[in-house]
């Protein structure tokens, strides 16, 4: 994740592989697609011939040693990307200000865990989202409250799904009989509120009324 580090690495920096997302809601978007990191170059030299649909330059071209995909990213895509690069420092820091904003407002707030506000020497936190989970004193789940932001005219979305809930994986056999907990429970009782870079300070303390607002009204609704 552009920005944060971990143990005093920026994440992305460590494991035989990292991937960067390019999605309109990251930091630096493209539009679509992504980047490869990697310090091993027969890793590298795979990933690029995957990327290119396994053409081996050192062969006859349109000759395949292995099945590769289309994944180029077109000249006005890096273009778009590379010119983000000069705005990339701006962007962290907003998204700082936003998270601790959110942080600030919704303090207290029944029902709610926020994330934490790492910022030490080894770790830091840029909320690239902001994200909150419901306590287990809540008598709804993630859906519910989400629907009643909706209601309140607030946008949210669900925290990502667990790998070993993905159907598509257990069909393949992967995750029989295993059990995480942790991202059980986060999936279900955890979602997003807005925190793009083009909110101001004022959408922010108006999103977060109406988030304390729902919550109180489940406290209210829980101890009756």
């Amino acid at each position: 994740m552009i920005g944060q580090t971990c143990a005093g690495k920026p994440c992305g920096s460590f494991g035989d592989i990292s991937t960067m997302s390019f999605y309109p809601n990251k930091h630096i978007t493209t539009g679509e697609g992504g980047m490869v990191l990697c310090d091993d170059p027969e890793l590298a030299d795979r990933c690029r011939r995957l990327r290119n649909l396994c053409f081996d330059p050192k062969k006859r071209r349109f000759v395949h040693e292995e099945l590769g995909w289309n994944y180029r990213m077109t000249n006005l895509q890096a273009a778009l990307g590379l010119a983000q690069l000069e705005f990339l420092d701006a962007a962290v820091i907003r998204k700082r200000e936003i998270g601790q904003l959110y942080s600030s407002l919704l303090s207290g707030c029944p029902g709610l865990v926020l994330p934490p506000d790492v910022n030490r020497q080894n770790e830091t936190n840029i909320y690239w989202v902001y994200g909150v989970e419901l306590q287990a004193s809540v008598p709804a789940d993630a859906e519910e409250v989400m629907r009643r932001l909706a209601d309140a005219k607030v946008g949210t979305r669900p925290f990502f799904w667990p790998m070993h809930e993905q159907p598509v994986l257990l069909q393949m056999g992967l995750f029989k009989g295993l059990s995480f907990p942790v991202a059980e429970r986060i999936a279900r009782r955890g979602f997003y509120i807005p925190s793009g870079l083009a909110l101001t300070d004022e959408e922010i303390t108006e999103v977060s009324r109406r988030v304390r607002a729902v919550m109180e009204s489940l406290a209210s609704s829980g101890s009756s």
